[in-house]
């Protein structure tokens, strides 16, 4: 099959007037061609992966750029393990022996649990202050905690001037029966 294709090909060029050497030569001068653009794609790739990572490409090599970008790349892989780690302590989860994956599930499993026992401590000082608990998340629980503490503190507040109004009050009424002892003393002597 592919003899009966190059020879139709060659046929063809023969006859459409061009010569299988002219041929030959313009293909692979297009081969070059290609060659250099392929070698600027890749430049380009390499110089857009470089800038994306915050690498300097001016004046730089493919090999010097692909150089550069494993290393910061390295330094990432490094970064994201150092993070892993911290959170792992942070967690207080064992490493040794665990792949990658693995420790993201662990770390994912703590924290579930972390939440479940926040939401639970929240229901209980939200049961404990008569808020209602059913189908509300940890944030709504807060909010709302915080809402019934702001009430009561203002409560307390106007209890407060309340009594501060009424303490006054006495005092005026005090003051009052004071002075009108003194003026019937005075219009006794």
């Amino acid at each position: 099959m592919k003899k009966l294709v190059s020879s139709i090909l060659m046929f063809s060029l023969l006859f459409g007037g061009i010569s299988i050497v002219s041929a030959e030569g313009e293909t692979s001068h297009a081969a070059k061609a290609s060659k250099e653009e392929k070698t600027q794609q890749r430049l380009e790739k390499q110089q857009a992966k470089a800038e994306k990572l915050g690498i300097d490409v001016t004046g730089k090599t493919v090999e010097q750029i692909k150089q550069e970008l494993e290393a910061k790349q390295a330094e990432k892989k490094a970064q994201s393990e150092a993070k892993r780690s911290e959170k792992a302590a942070k967690w207080g989860i064992d490493l040794t022996g665990k792949s990658k994956e693995e420790v993201k599930a662990v770390i994912q499993e703590v924290k579930a649990e972390k939440k479940e026992e926040h939401l639970a401590k929240l229901s209980e000082k939200a049961t404990k202050l008569g808020i209602e608990t059913a189908g509300k998340t940890a944030k709504q629980l807060k909010e709302e905690i915080k809402g019934s503490k702001a009430d009561k503190q203002a409560d307390k507040e106007a209890k407060k001037a309340e009594n501060a109004e009424k303490k006054a009050e006495k005092a005026e009424k005090k003051a009052a029966k004071q002075a009108a002892k003194q003026a019937e003393k005075k219009n006794e002597q």
